[in-house]
């Protein structure tokens, strides 16, 4: 089940990323759907501005950032850059997780339905890729 009372917290907290230059943030991972260990942090990813892709947030403003969702939180929040990600981490962050900001509603729907249906296309070939990791795996251990 997923833990409402840090989602509530961090959409709060959230507008810290108002003037950045980000389009768009998600709380994703195992805090998110309920199934955290105790160390586990909170995954945060963002989405920047179209015309500020080419650019990334400087080190220092999202540190800055992360810092004052963590306070917010009570927990780690680890904050990266969704922008260049691979196509499978972007689309399993919009699809599963929690949006807690957006700076432009028209365009972060754009970006949300040009990412799914990209990710929706691949999305049981990655699936077909992790069974085939994990079998591979198994067959290597030994007891």
């Amino acid at each position: 089940m997923a833990d409402t009372q840090l989602i509530e917290k961090l959409r709060r907290a959230a507008a810290v990323f108002e003037g950045t230059g980000v389009l768009a943030a998600y709380a994703f991972g195992s805090r998110i759907t309920g199934r955290p260990r105790p160390d586990s942090d909170c995954d945060v990813g963002y989405f920047r501005e179209l015309s500020a892709a080419p650019d990334p947030l400087p080190f220092r403003e999202e540190m800055r950032l992360a810092d004052v969702l963590s306070q917010a939180a009570g927990v780690e929040v680890d904050l990266r850059d969704l922008s260049d990600a691979p196509l499978e981490a972007r689309g399993r962050a919009v699809e599963e997780g929690v949006r807690l900001f957006s700076g432009d509603d028209v365009r972060r729907v754009g970006l949300e339905r040009d990412l799914l249906a990209r990710y929706h296309d691949y999305k049981d070939a990655f699936r077909h890729m992790h069974e085939l990791r994990l079998r591979s795996g198994a067959g290597r251990r030994t007891h």
